[in-house]
């Protein structure tokens, strides 16, 4: 073989094990001016720095431009093409305004994931009182209630089985003052938890006599389906079985299964929106029971930061509980059917927050719609994670 067909030979397999090479390797679907300023040591993308999302910090409606995601993803400004999560067909939505902003952070949570986002409990995220939260976190709370002229209390026995059927109390009852004190634990995974939850009542009725002791155990699971910036979305599913004593009024007397969908969502750095969506579903109850649909929206923000790593959240919630069939006892009128009616409660509330460990705070619902639940419910938190 000459000298020239030698060098032809070796330059055709050089050129051969360079079509090879992994594409990251040779930065072939990097931006064009792409200059890293730090690399992985090892794996596919070594030499190859893969940037975040450089304005996913701002939330979905605190984002300048014509999309969440700014023109530059580096840090330094040094590429262009914004958040590069260093795979091949991986296509960025692009917003004009806050609605389509949603949707890209929905699509590019789902599709296109920030490689360098690692997914941490974040309070302002999770401070709601009346909205369950989105991360499974390991931790134990307790929570006291104290609701307030409580009316119809049997409705779809969500609150109470039926009245004088001998699943609930033997009176037509005509108000209910309670308190009620919870303990929760939940263990949990990255993005997987089970939590049982047990509750400790005290009942001042106007009609049938008070009463005291453990209600309904729950039990649940909570799967986290989306991680990203600047959503979070889990799926929930509880039961709740049914150990209380439905005669005093300390619980329904059947089971019931509750899936929800929550979700926390960042408007702007220190502000979320906390959102739940579920449908309670009674099994073997009365001729009473029927389905409930419910929802709860919180608005939360870091209302300053006092010391060092602490925070003080403040929230503004919704509730909304609308009764999609079964029956009430009216004191008066006798049974009723509970189809078509809804309550909404809204209500401030406070939590102090000291090093995403530790927390404890107050919030209210006061009802809006008349008949209610509780005409005023007031609750206090601390919650310890671990």
């Amino acid at each position: 073989m000459s000298a020239k067909m030698m060098k032809i030979t070796i330059a055709g397999w050089a050129l051969a094990v360079l079509a090879l090479l992994p594409a990251a390797g040779r930065g072939e679907d990097m931006p064009p001016d792409y200059k890293p300023t730090s690399a992985p040591e090892s794996g596919a993308f070594a030499g190859i720095l893969q940037t975040g999302c450089s304005s996913c910090g701002a939330g979905i409606l605190g984002a300048s431009g014509p999309s969440y995601l700014s023109s530059g993803g580096c840090s330094d400004g040094s590429c262009e093409g914004g958040c590069f999560p260093g795979r091949k067909n991986c296509t960025e939505c692009v917003g004009t305004n806050c609605v389509s902003r949603m949707f890209c952070a929905f699509h590019d949570c789902l599709c296109c994931p920030d490689p360098c986002y690692e997914g941490r409990w974040i309070a302002a995220a999770n401070s709601a009182f009346f909205v369950d939260g989105a991360r499974p976190v390991s931790q134990m709370r307790l929570r006291w209630d104290y609701g307030n002229n409580l009316v119809l209390p049997d409705r779809s026995e969500y609150f109470w089985g039926k009245i004088g059927g001998g699943r609930g109390p033997s009176k037509p009852e005509t108000r209910v003052n309670y308190s009620q004190l919870t303990i929760y634990n939940e263990a949990a995974t990255e993005r997987f938890s089970v939590f049982t939850e047990m509750p400790y009542l005290s009942l001042n009725n106007s009609v049938n006599p008070g009463a005291a002791g453990f209600g309904d155990l729950k039990v649940g699971t909570k799967s986290m389906l989306l991680d990203c910036e600047l959503i979070q979305l889990s799926f929930q599913f509880t039961t709740s079985i049914p150990v209380g004593n439905s005669t005093k009024g300390l619980g329904t007397g059947h089971v019931s299964l509750e899936p929800s969908l929550i979700a926390a969502i960042k408007l702007y750095p220190d502000t979320y929106l906390q959102a739940q969506i579920s449908q309670w579903c009674p099994i073997a109850g009365s001729d009473f029971a029927g389905g409930v649909l419910h929802y709860h929206f919180s608005l939360n923000h870091v209302i300053c930061r006092p010391v060092g790593d602490t925070q003080l959240v403040g929230t503004l919630e919704f509730n909304g509980y609308s009764f999609e069939s079964g029956a009430y006892t009216d004191p008066v009128l006798g049974r009723q059917a509970s189809t078509g009616t809804t309550y909404a409660s809204i209500g401030p509330g406070i939590r102090y927050i000291i090093c995403d460990k530790v927390d404890f705070g107050f919030g209210a619902a006061f009802a809006v719609t008349d008949p209610h639940f509780a005409n005023q419910l007031f609750r206090t938190e601390f919650r310890w994670r671990f």
